[in-house]
Order: C-alpha cells, then sequence, then structure tokens
C-alpha cells in the first residue's frame, strides 16, 4: 500500500469507527480499510489499540499493527505495552505480546516483557504469561533465565506466618497459573539451556557451573 492510499484508508477507518453503532460495524470499519501495510497506519492502529471501549476491537487492532512493517510496529507495540491505557486489559496484552514475536522482537524488551509476567496472577493474564514465555522459548533469550527458575517450582510461601506474606488468595491464583503454564517453563529452558530440569536447585546448580552465554 502506497502512502496515498495509506492515508485514504486511515481517514476512512477512522471516520468509519466514529461512526459504528455496533462491534460488527467497527470491525468492518477496521477490516475493510485498514487491511494493508504501511508505516502511516501504524499510529492510528496503535490508537484504537489503546483507547477503543470494546476489547474486540483492541485485539483486532493490534493484529491489523502486526502486519505493518516491523520496523514502525515494534516501537509502538513496545509503547503499548507500557500504556497506562493497556495494562489493565490483560487479552490486549496478550495479544500484543504475540504481535511482538511477529514484529522483530528485540533482548532489549526483555525488561518490559519480564516485569509484565509477574505483576498479578490472576487467571486472565494466564494467556499473557503464555505468550511471554513463547518468546522466552523460541528466541531462547537468556535473559529470561532468572524468571524461568523463579518460576520452576510449585509456589508456596516461605513464611505462612510472616507478616508480609500475601494473603491466600494471592497464593491461590499463583499456584493455578503456574499449573497452567508449568510446562512451558521447563520448555523454555530447555530451549535456553538444553537440559531438562525437576526444581529450581537442581537448575540453579546445573547453571552455575554452566552459566549461559
Amino acid at each position: 500500500m502506497n502512502d496515498r492510499d495509506a492515508k485514504t484508508a486511515v481517514a476512512e477507518f477512522q471516520k468509519g469507527l466514529k461512526a459504528a453503532r455496533s462491534m460488527a460495524q467497527k470491525n468492518r470499519a477496521l477490516d475493510v480499510r485498514a487491511e494493508g501495510c504501511n508505516k502511516l497506519l501504524v499510529k492510528p492502529l496503535g490508537q484504537v489499540a489503546d483507547t477503543d471501549k470494546l476489547i474486540v476491537i483492541r485485539k483486532r487492532a493490534v493484529e491489523l499493527l502486526a502486519q505493518q512493517p516491523p520496523v514502525d510496529a515494534h516501537p509502538e507495540i513496545m509503547r503499548l505495552l507500557q500504556s497506562k491505557g493497556t495494562q489493565s486489559q490483560p487479552a490486549v496484552l496478550a495479544a500484543l505480546v504475540s504481535a511482538l514475536l511477529r514484529c522483530g522482537y528485540q533482548p532489549t524488551d526483555w525488561t518490559v516483557l519480564g516485569k509484565l509476567f509477574g505483576q498479578d496472577y490472576a487467571a486472565e493474564r494466564v494467556a499473557m504469561q503464555e505468550a511471554i514465555l513463547e518468546i522466552a522459548s523460541q528466541q531462547k533469550e537468556k535473559l529470561a533465565t532468572g524468571l524461568l527458575i523463579d518460576n520452576l517450582d510449585e509456589p508456596a510461601p516461605l513464611d505462612s506466618e510472616g507478616a508480609a506474606n500475601p494473603p491466600k488468595e494471592y497464593w491461590e491464583a499463583r499456584w493455578k497459573a503456574w499449573k497452567a503454564w508449568r510446562g512451558r517453563v521447563k520448555d523454555a529452558l530447555f530451549a535456553i539451556t538444553g537440559q531438562r530440569f525437576s526444581n529450581s536447585t537442581e537448575a540453579r546448580a546445573w547453571l552455575g557451573k554452566n552459566p549461559v552465554k
């Protein structure tokens, strides 16, 4: 798509979104006018992903964003992963992490992903956590090793009676999340190290002798 067509597409899908009265109409506005590849589509699609009232539309905007030139889409995806508008929307965050894998993931991105992973263990965030683990595995991301080891063992409080210990609800949510993606943690560690570990003590002992390079 050339710049002229991209400008037309942006104007028309923004007009269509504004006039839409239903989710179906919003989807049509995006699909018909934004299905193309041009850097001029990146910011408008990012705006929809960041602010639209409907989660389905925001996710669709992310999907379309991932089809844009990676050199332009990548920084916009990273901006959205840190935007206040997306932090309370785990489904949007999961879509963004998946899009990042298609738009030129870089090791410097891991700092943001690592922070997102453990902020909350609510069931709604499991898909996002799985997407992050997929990046760690596919990219053999050495910077993920610490996070992976920390989530290798079954979660349990070190001091159940301590005043600083999170409440029971926290541990229940964390255990359920861990149960959902524990296999992915082991797979990611194997991708990075070539080794299978049964627990964190074993992993740390091996890595102490065989640091990843």
